[in-house]
């Protein structure tokens, strides 16, 4: 039976439907592994520390996809792209903790809880990083490479910019909050619980201004990264003030603007940057 044409194919079509699928599995192991443990924590709690902890995953999957298609073209078969996809990420995923386990074990012989909360983080982010640099363009080879380059509809642009910025926005939030909390007094109970909360919070503020004000060309995919990897940058530099401001800045007004860094960073961000690839394609 003859395949589709890759030019009537919409480009968003992988990386979405490739996205849906790595998280709606992803979520299925974990509720897995789950009912055959018993919780430690608060379900809430754990959840929000699974969805920020995901989208390093499902966002990574999606800015690698639209890369691909954009210089790659849709694939001439793209459920074959897709099914190949899956097996290697999860494949690799596999090898991946089984080569780090002996790695980890001896780290956690030298460092403390802490310092192996970074670790841990570290090596989750390049094994997510790694693995979806071998297998995606794996999978466009296996099934077959289309016309490229391909046009983004106005509505795939700011989906694809909108899922990728809250998946990374959270994702990166919550990895700088825990390599931070190795260097500091942030303890493992409710205060690193938060970390999750404060997370999503920030993809959410993220995801919809970019949902709002989506970039003008291209999938929107590499601006969103960009941006994600800018906000904390901002929200750093913002909270400086508050942090360093010694006996002038009563609790209640450091919180406050702790506050109003953590809802206004990730708007700035997205603007300075859709500004900066708006200047970028004009010249």
């Amino acid at each position: 039976m003859p395949t589709a044409p890759a030019e009537n194919r919409s480009p968003a079509f992988v990386p979405l439907t490739l996205s849906t699928l790595v998280f709606a599995l992803s979520g299925a192991f974990v509720l897995a592994a789950a009912a055959s443990s018993p919780a430690t924590q608060s379900a809430g709690m754990g959840a929000a520390q699974w969805l920020c902890s995901i989208g390093l995953l499902i966002g990574t999957v999606a800015v690698v996809a639209s890369a691909l298609t954009d210089r790659r073209g849709v694939p001439a078969r793209p459920w074959a792209c897709i099914l190949a996809a899956l097996v290697l990420i999860f494949g690799l995923g596999v090898l991946w903790s089984l080569a780090q386990a002996p790695l980890m074990q001896s780290l956690g012989r030298r460092y403390s809880v802490s310092a192996m909360g970074a670790w841990a983080a570290g090596f989750g982010v390049l094994k997510v990083v790694a693995v979806n640099l071998v297998a995606l363009p794996l999978a466009w080879r296996l099934a077959g490479r289309g016309a490229a380059p391909v046009l983004w509809q106005p509505w795939q642009r700011r989906l694809i910019g909108a899922l990728v910025a809250l998946s990374l926005a959270a994702g990166v939030a919550l990895l700088v909050q825990t390599v931070a909390a190795a260097f500091t007094t942030l303890g493992d109970g409710q205060q690193r619980a938060g970390m999750s909360v404060v997370g999503l919070g920030i993809g959410a503020v993220h995801g919809l201004i970019a949902l709002i004000a989506p970039m003008r060309r291209g999938s929107g995919a590499l601006p969103a990264l960009a941006s994600s990897l800018l906000t904390p940058v901002l929200i750093v530099l913002g909270s400086l003030p508050a942090m360093l401001g010694g006996e002038q800045w009563d609790m209640a007004g450091r919180i406050t603007i702790v506050l109003l860094v953590l809802l206004f960073a990730p708007i700035l961000s997205w603007l300075l940057v859709r500004w900066w690839h708006g200047r970028a394609a004009r010249r």
